[in-house]
Order: C-alpha cells, then sequence, then structure tokens
C-alpha cells in the first residue's frame, strides 16, 4: 500500500486558530494573560526559530565519514507510542503562512510523570539539542499541577545524506543513550552535537505537555516557494513525513491522521507565480518573524478542499502585555473564485469571508469581504473590509503585498 491509502472514518479535529508560535494541537495553548507568561512563550518561539535556522544547515563537515544511507530512506519505527495518540495533525496550519511542521496529539495530557517513549526512526545522528522549560497553566490542568515547571527538548536527527527528522516538545531525555546531553541547560536554543543512536532506540518521552511536534527537512527536495530566501533555512525543504513510511507503518500512520487524503503530512507550498495563491510579504519586510507582514491565500491543512485566507495584520511583531496577538484566518463563502486562477486579466475580485471554525456553511457568520488583484506576475493589492458584505473598490487603506 502507497501514501494513497484509503483512509477510513478520520478522527474529529476542531479547526481553532491559536496564537502563532503555538501548534494547532498544542493543548497549552489558551493561558492566562500577563506580561511574563507572554514574554515566556514569545522567548520559546524565537528559540525553536533559531533551533530550526542553526540546525538545519545543507552539510555537516563533521558528520561526512558517517555511512548516511544515499537515496530515499524509511522510518523504520514510529516517532512515538502510537498507542498514546490521538491523532497527527499535518503541516500547513495558517498561521500566519501554513506551518512548516505536524505533530502528535497525545491522549490524557497535562499528566506526570513523563511515560510515553519516543523513538529514533532510524539509525542516524542527532546533530541539534535543545533544551527549554514550559509550565503547566490551563483549566484542564489538576489544581495541584498547576504551575508546575517541566522540561522541553527539541531534537534533530540526521538519518541520511539529505533527510532529518525533527522532534519538539521531548519532557524527558534518555540520558542512558544521550549522556552527551545532561548538561544541556534550560536556556539552550540549539547546541550543535553528535550523538549516535540506533534504529528504535528510546530518545525520551513525552507527556505532560499535549503533543509532540515532528517533521521532516529533506535537502534532496525543492518546495514550490517563489522566493525561498524569505523563509528560514529548513523551511523550503519541508517534507511530507508519509513519504518516509512503508507497510506496516504507513497504515497505522494513516489511521491517525486527521486530514482525511493525502497529503497525510500536509502541504505548504502553494505559490503559483502570476497567480493570487500561496504565501504573500508587504512591500518592504525584511525578516521572516514580522507576521504583521505576511498574508497566506491557500487551502486549509484539515480540509484541504476549503479556501483559506489568513492575514497577519492584526499581529504585533514585537510582543508586548498582550502578547503578538493572533492572524485573522477566514474560509470564503461559496469557496470561489479558486486563487489559482486568479491572475492579471481577471482585474479586482471580492472574496467574502466566513468564520473558519465552524464545519457547517449554513452556521458560519459572514465576517466581511477582501478586495484583492494582482497588479504583476509578483505582487498583489488587497484590502480587507470588516463588517461588511459588499465593495467594489479600493481606498487608501490598500496593502501591497509581494513574493
Amino acid at each position: 500500500m502507497d501514501s494513497t491509502v484509503m483512509k477510513q472514518n478520520p478522527p474529529l479535529i476542531h479547526h481553532f486558530i491559536g496564537e502563532p508560535w503555538l501548534s494547532i494541537y498544542e493543548m497549552d495553548i489558551i493561558l492566562n494573560p500577563g506580561f511574563l507568561l507572554h514574554l515566556k512563550k514569545y522567548l520559546c518561539y524565537i528559540s525553536f526559530i533559531s533551533l530550526m535556522m542553526t540546525g538545519c544547515k545543507k552539510e555537516n563537515e563533521a558528520l561526512e565519514d558517517y555511512p548516511f544511507p544515499d537515496g530515499p530512506v524509511y522510518f523504520e519505527f514510529p516517532p512515538l507510542e502510537l498507542a498514546e495518540v490521538v491523532s497527527f495533525v499535518p503541516m500547513g496550519e495558517p498561521n500566519v503562512l501554513p506551518k512548516d511542521h505536524g505533530g502528535f496529539l497525545l491522549k490524557n495530557p497535562f499528566t506526570l510523570p513523563a511515560d510515553i517513549p519516543v523513538f529514533a526512526v532510524a539509525s542516524g545522528v542527532i546533530i541539534v539539542a535543545g533544551h527549554g522549560t514550559r509550565y503547566l497553566e490551563h483549566p484542564s490542568v489538576p489544581p495541584d499541577l498547576q504551575g508546575t515547571p517541566y522540561d522541553d527538548y527539541h531534537l534533530i536527527l540526521q538519518i541520511s545524506k539529505s533527510a532529518r527528522v525533527n522532534y519538539g516538545h521531548i519532557s524527558a531525555l534518555n540520558f542512558g543513550i544521550l549522556t552527551e546531553l545532561e548538561d544541556l541547560p534550560a536556556d539552550e536554543m540549539g547546541r550543535n552535537v553528535e550523538v549516535e543512536v540506533k534504529a528504535g532506540d528510546i530518545l525520551g518521552w513525552v507527556r505532560p505537555h499535549g503533543a509532540m511536534d515532528f517533521s521532516v527537512t529533506d535537502f534532496s527536495i525543492n518546495l514550490n516557494l517563489l522566493n525561498p530566501s524569505r523563509y528560514p533555512d529548513n523551511h523550503p525543504y519541508s517534507a511530507d513525513i508519509y513519504n518516509y513510511l512503508k507497510e506496516p507503518l504507513l497504515s497505522d500512520m494513516v489511521v491517525i491522521a486527521a486530514r482525511p487524503d493525502p497529503p497525510y503530512g500536509g502541504k505548504i507550498d502553494y505559490d503559483v507565480n502570476g497567480r493570487i495563491i500561496g504565501n504573500w510579504f508587504l512591500t518592504g519586510t525584511t525578516s521572516y518573524i514580522q507576521w504583521s507582514h505576511q498574508l497566506a491565500v491557500v487551502y486549509d491543512h484539515l480540509h484541504p478542499d476549503r479556501i483559506i485566507i489568513s492575514d497577519g495584520s492584526p499581529m504585533n511583531d514585537v510582543p508586548g502585555i498582550e502578547g503578538p496577538g493572533a492572524p485573522d484566518v477566514w474560509w470564503v463563502k461559496g469557496n470561489a473564485p479558486a486563487p489559482e486562477n486568479i491572475g492579471v486579466e481577471d482585474g479586482m475580485i471580492q472574496y467574502t469571508l466566513i468564520n473558519s471554525a465552524m464545519i457547517d456553511d449554513d452556521l458560519k457568520v459572514v465576517e466581511g469581504v477582501i478586495l484583492v488583484e494582482m497588479i504583476n506576475e509578483n505582487s498583489i493589492r488587497l484590502e480587507v473590509f470588516k463588517d461588511s458584505v459588499s465593495e467594489d473598490h479600493f481606498t487608501s487603506e490598500a496593502r501591497i503585498y509581494e513574493r
């Protein structure tokens, strides 16, 4: 059976838009407000970006002599104990741009100790390790555990000459194997290391965190991103993890896939030259973490037939007391016209915006309209009119986006 295996009774995952550095599947997304809390969360996100950017270089001279496989590689073990998993949520959540990693929602979150084993999916070398601290702060946490700190580790495991797997939110490491990582301080954003492991080795354990992030970076692929220099080093090489599975593991993973159809691991590259579909950056954007400058006109990661418009303009690029906020994310009423068909020749078009959090279109509330037009092959003009039902021209508030 290949990755197009038919899925039966996919798990129901409600579409919830959280803050941009927290995954849709993270169970601790709703936290009490306060400056220190938002600062901790912001620093955690910056740490993750730093880990990815320092750990995903294409070459690693220290590993030139390691006998990595050359060519396709497949997982010999699942990333963690699948019996403890509710579902795998794919990459592509629009937060603001489609997110480049997915993750495993865990059963019975917010419980101690960390006891769900995390496995080396194949033999290889851990090349980057990071260590942070999180806190149990969620309404579902038992009162006696509220505020309890726990470790939060990230690992990058190289498994072939081109492929690396990224583990996030491991709550405890197996120092019986990873002896060299015992001295990682709790503020280590990403240390270059070299720890050889075998397929099936227990790298650590997860819980109390509600999910484990997981992704594959494969430098042998090239995603369809028209301006890859806009992104962190690993982003343009984010692969569908289901392409690295063979039977029987493939069928086991399809059963827990939250996405009902292939690609089960999700999709983040929608750019089409000369069409409005894909990722956009406000004119003058200089940094990937300028969230307020980002826009995505793509398809929903859990409902892949539905147009999504994700607008980062309400966000604060430098979080303050209230944090950076969240993007506006909408579905399109009538789910048309298809953005991959709209170009310069179509002029200005209008999309009616509806709430993306409800599945039944009859229950969706109209939240405004967007006017958009393709100016040239690499730029668009766009304006959002909240609480409006129809508009026929742009105003001075229109924004210009580029690839």
